[in-house]
């Protein structure tokens, strides 16, 4: 598959994984932006984005479970911190608005 877009030549790496997601390992279409400092230096796309339509660098895409790796590491870092207590019962949490666990990320429901 075709990959478009932009690239600094000090992430090439990252052009490089993008293309073969695309074309050894299954992944249908993508898109990723790369940000260092406010620079742009990884703006990607390829794929289809239905049967025989491109993806293009403005494809809206869905967005599923984006979160969860940053809700985990910022739950992490409290907890290296001392500020939380990964084996305290879920109700030690309940006083700052938390429902339920899922999946070992916290999250009110509605989120």
């Amino acid at each position: 598959m075709t990959v478009q877009g932009t690239c600094d030549p000090r992430f090439s790496q990252v052009a490089a994984e993008f293309e073969a997601n695309l074309a050894t390992r299954g992944e249908v279409s993508a898109s990723v932006c790369v940000i260092v400092g406010g620079e742009v230096v990884a703006d990607l796309w390829g794929g289809q984005a239905a049967p025989g339509v491109p993806w293009t660098s403005d494809t809206i895409g869905h967005v599923w479970s984006c979160t969860k790796g940053a809700t985990a590491l910022c739950a992490h870092i409290l907890a290296s911190r001392g500020e939380l207590d990964l084996d305290a019962p879920d109700a030690a949490y309940r006083a700052l608005g938390y429902k339920q666990v899922y999946g070992g990320i916290w999250y009110a429901p509605g989120d």
